[in-house]
């Protein structure tokens, strides 16, 4: 019994996953050429980069060409940029679609909140790894089959507009109760091994969170309906990730209250500082991304709320590690700019258009110096940071900011590496099948079962 003890205690010591992460980065993303019969391309789901950009010119949408589209409206016009010759142009397109492309979206989010493996839509999982490249945790991402390792963006914010029709609304929040509930708990039961992670981030907005939103009463309904075992794996393991793109409402910390109240923890996306928020010109709404409400400052009074802050890509990427993955791998001629200018000037300098780079006119040092500071605090209220990028020893342009926040009291890799994760990178945006993920885990002879989750993040 004792022997058997302490090997349980080691298990416990060794929770994560290792993966195999050379065959999983050789994984392609799925395509459906047809949903429902309908051309994918005609929903603005198709795989063809050209077309979809054709597709949104002659929309006069411009915007990455797998984001969707959202819930524009098809004309005859439209046929010379998305032929079918299955279907006669015209009247025959007209048929096919015609003002529908909304109700069929909507459709499709029905099909994947009922987990039909048919839908254009399907969940992946994003992991999130340890400083030793551990799979510690793992991120759900909604993603089209367009062959894209990009989220549909438009589609999902045209579904949880929070001034669409209630039908839509309605659909919204079962497909946010699935994801919440029904999904992450059918996959840690298929596939016990993902039970080694210590978490599963799912991502709410704002006004998700209140009690009197139909996503709450949705995951209430569901919660409850689940047997004493199955809540139990359901709540050590699922976490609600905040998001930034929506102001929080005047009663957001009762409303985290009452989720901690359910048993769920939670996490505040993409924190960024006021200076970099500034510099990045991320304040306003433009046609590009939506406003960024997570500042450091508005963290504050919350961070009892939180177990887990993430860094925003961009305040990581850009201003910290001057490694954005916008600028190309190591040895890029942007990449290796970026730091030439820091080495020189000691000013930061951000990707601008396809080549070029702009001076934020921010020095370095005063970026490290605030970062420092603020993880500081973080890590004295028992808190941990997940940097949503990469950090490596072995690249340059990392090492700068490693070094220096070192000098500066923090440890990214070392002394402080209990307190960070990093998401992205070792595997890119890529979000996997939970049936992929759990197969390309390497598995040691001691892992033989699945491991509880402590109260290390609590």
């Amino acid at each position: 019994m004792a022997l058997r003890a302490t090997h349980v205690t080691q298990l416990q010591e060794e929770k994560g996953l290792n993966l195999d992460l050379d065959s999983l980065a050789e994984l392609r993303a799925p395509v459906m050429e047809r949903v429902q019969g309908v051309l994918a391309a005609r929903l603005g789901l198709g795989a063809n980069v050209q077309q979809m950009l054709a597709l949104r010119k002659s929309l006069g949408k411009p915007g990455a060409p797998f984001a969707g589209l959202g819930f524009f409206k098809w004309n005859p016009e439209l046929e010379a940029e998305v032929p079918d010759s299955q279907v006669s142009a015209g009247k025959g397109a007209e048929f096919e679609i015609g003002p529908c492309i909304a109700e069929r979206k909507v459709r499709e989010f029905e099909r994947c909140a009922d987990c039909d493996a048919d839908s254009i839509y399907f969940w992946g999982l994003q992991p999130i790894f340890s400083a030793d490249d551990r799979a510690i945790g793992v991120e759900i991402l909604v993603r089209a089959k367009n062959g894209a390792d990009a989220a549909p963006f438009e589609d999902v914010q045209a579904l949880m507009d929070p001034t669409a029709p209630h039908a839509i609304r309605t659909v919204y929040a079962r497909w946010k109760g699935t994801e919440v509930v029904d999904w992450p708990l059918r996959l840690l039961k298929a596939h016990p091994v993902l039970q080694r992670l210590d978490f599963i981030c799912v991502n709410l907005r704002p006004m998700d969170l209140s009690p009197e939103s139909l996503v709450f009463q949705e995951v209430v309904n569901r919660l409850w309906a689940l047997t004493d075992n199955d809540r139990m794996l359901l709540l050590r393991t699922v976490c609600i990730e905040v998001t930034e793109d929506q102001e929080h409402p005047h009663d957001i910390g009762a409303s985290l209250r009452v989720w901690q109240e359910l048993g769920f923890r939670c996490a505040f996306d993409d924190a960024m500082s006021e200076l970099v928020l500034d510099a990045l010109g991320k304040r306003q709404r433009t046609s590009e991304s939506a406003a960024h409400f997570h500042t450091t400052v508005a963290l504050a009074p919350l961070l009892t709320h939180f177990w887990l802050v993430k860094v925003d890509m961009d305040w990581a990427g850009h201003m910290l590690f001057l490694s954005h993955p916008c600028l190309g791998k190591q040895g890029a001629p942007r990449r290796a700019e970026v730091l030439r200018r820091v080495r020189d000037e000691g000013l930061v300098y951000v990707a601008q258009g396809p080549s070029g780079l702009r001076n934020t006119n921010v020095r370095h040092a005063q970026l490290l110096t605030e970062f420092a500071a603020w993880a500081r605090q973080v890590i004295l209220r028992r808190k941990h940071i997940c940097i949503e990028l990469t950090v490596r020893r072995d690249d340059e342009n990392c090492m700068v900011a490693l070094e220096g926040l070192q000098e500066l009291g923090v440890d990214i890799l070392g002394t402080h590496a209990s307190h960070f994760c990093f998401q992205g990178g070792l595997t890119g945006p890529k979000a996997f099948d939970p049936q992929q993920l759990a197969a390309h885990v390497m598995v040691s002879p001691c892992d033989f079962a699945p491991v509880g989750i402590d109260d290390v993040h609590s």
